[in-house]
């Protein structure tokens, strides 16, 4: 199994050098006028330190011999409710908005998923609708659905 995840991290870490050196040939820009090469960079760059960290995470797991995830009790029972909530997210996406959407979805997952208490579960709901929307709603501009309560 830990073969697999190393291959693993070496195909990630071939992609981000290849998606690096591939966004080195196209224009950066600037922050305020991005060009063409841009965000393939940010990309690349996100990649590289995601496989790094999944190599580190597979030595480390390497180290313990611990089982993994699926072979724990209850675990299929959760990646189905993942599953589901994602289809839920997906169909209740533009009638209830993004805010309400993303909110019920990470509310869902921190509190059936994971249990934390609710408060906990409110504050990062909130926060992660909340911030997540100033970043792809106001910062980038992306259109997002306004919902039944216009927001």
């Amino acid at each position: 199994m830990e073969k697999k995840q190393f291959i693993t991290s070496a195909i990630l870490m071939a992609l981000a050098g290849l998606t690096l050196v591939e966004a080195g040939r196209l224009p950066f820009g600037t922050l305020k006028t991005p060009q063409a090469g841009f965000w393939p960079l940010i990309l690349g760059v996100v990649l590289t330190f995601l496989s790094l960290i999944h190599f580190g995470k597979t030595m480390k797991r390497r180290a313990e011999k611990g089982s993994p995830f699926w072979a724990e009790p209850g675990a299929w029972k959760n990646i189905g409710l993942v599953v589901v909530s994602l289809f839920g997210f997906g169909f209740l996406f533009e009638p209830l908005g993004y805010l309400i959407a993303v909110f019920l979805l990470i509310g869902f997952l921190l509190r059936i998923v994971k249990p934390l208490k609710w408060w906990l579960v409110f504050v990062i709901s909130l926060l992660s609708s909340v911030l997540s929307y100033l970043i792809f709603g106001s910062l980038l501009s992306t259109p997002l659905p306004k919902g039944i309560f216009g927001f």
